[in-house]
């Protein structure tokens, strides 16, 4: 079922105790969102729990609150008014969604959004989730900290590429302007955001190694392997390098999650990657998008390209 913002907030308002989630393979504005509605419910006497099925990047630390994260545990159930779940599809939560059991109020800004959830509130145009919690809170008249306004700045950094990308509008401006004036340090998100372990930076340049291109150069994809991974402590980001290369529309990043799990990422420039990603399993944005293949590396690399290609020849036709 469809709502409004309002209806979203209403929602949230009536709930006593309330369970925050978001998508696995966490990223900048999945946290930020989660976190920023949280700060922002923090002083309403609500019990409010975070869970999340993964584990969380090391390149966040500019937000309060990454302690309260607990992982959902096999068996357990909880019990619940409200399960918040941010910048995501249902389905995309892991364990979370067998352990809380609550009706389900979705808010999202990926156009590949099924709304199958109980409640659902999904504006594609919003450039990122953080932005649909910060747009809430207005409407709601909840009182915004600096603890909600750096959770949600960083949020929209991650989302824009640092107000980059083509999805950032006048309103995403705006916003951004406005928690500065709460207070947000956008110097000290940036350096802790972009700051990397040595081994990480190690692991980026044999990553960039693996790039090769195909379809005239068009696409660059990069390959993660199982030994490249754990030498690299933070993959966020890696698959920017094979986007910025010149001539290429669309960039690829396969990692190794198992044996017969492989986590595809692309970006693009012009191509439509949210359809790409839905053909095998996936979903996402217009420009970036991603999916989990249930092949080896190798099947899976094949797959992808395959998919692409025909993603790519289908727009030109």
């Amino acid at each position: 079922m469809e709502v409004t913002l309002k209806q979203a907030g209403e929602l949230i308002e009536k709930a006593n105790k309330i369970v925050l989630s978001s998508h696995v393979n966490p990223d900048g504005d999945n946290v930020g969102s989660t976190l920023g509605l949280y700060h922002a419910l923090k002083g309403t006497n609500k019990d409010i729990k975070i869970l999340l099925d993964d584990d969380l990047p090391d390149n966040l630390g500019m937000m309060e609150g990454l302690d309260l994260y607990q992982k959902p545990q096999d068996g357990e159930i909880i019990e619940c008014d409200l399960l918040v779940i941010l910048d995501v599809d249902v389905d995309r939560i892991g364990r979370v969604k067998d352990v809380v059991k609550a009706p389900i109020l979705n808010l999202d800004h990926h156009i590949s959004n099924t709304k199958v959830s109980d409640y659902c509130y999904v504006d594609a145009k919003a450039a990122a989730t953080a932005q649909i919690v910060y747009s809430l809170i207005k409407e709601m008249n909840w009182q915004f900290n600096l603890e909600a306004a750096t959770c949600i700045y960083t949020g929209l950094c991650s989302d824009t590429g640092f107000f980059c990308y083509s999805n950032t509008t006048p309103y995403t401006l705006k916003a951004a302007a406005e928690l500065l004036e709460i207070g947000v340090k956008p110097d000290k998100i940036s350096e802790v955001f972009y700051q990397r372990s040595f081994s990480s930076v190690k692991a980026a340049g044999r990553a960039i190694d693996t790039i090769d291109l195909y379809h005239d150069g068009k696409i660059a994809l990069m390959i993660i392997d199982k030994a490249l991974k754990e030498s690299a402590d933070n993959t966020e980001g890696f698959v920017n390098f094979a986007r910025n290369i010149r001539g290429v529309d669309v960039a690829v990043m396969i990692k190794y999650a198992d044996d017969e799990v492989t986590r595809v990422s692309m970006r693009s420039k012009s191509v439509n990657v949210s359809e790409i990603a839905q053909s095998i399993g996936g979903g996402g944005h217009i420009r970036a998008a991603g999916a989990t293949v249930y092949k080896n590396l190798m099947e899976a690399k094949d797959i992808v390209l395959n998919a692409i290609i025909k993603g790519m020849n289908k727009e030109n036709a």
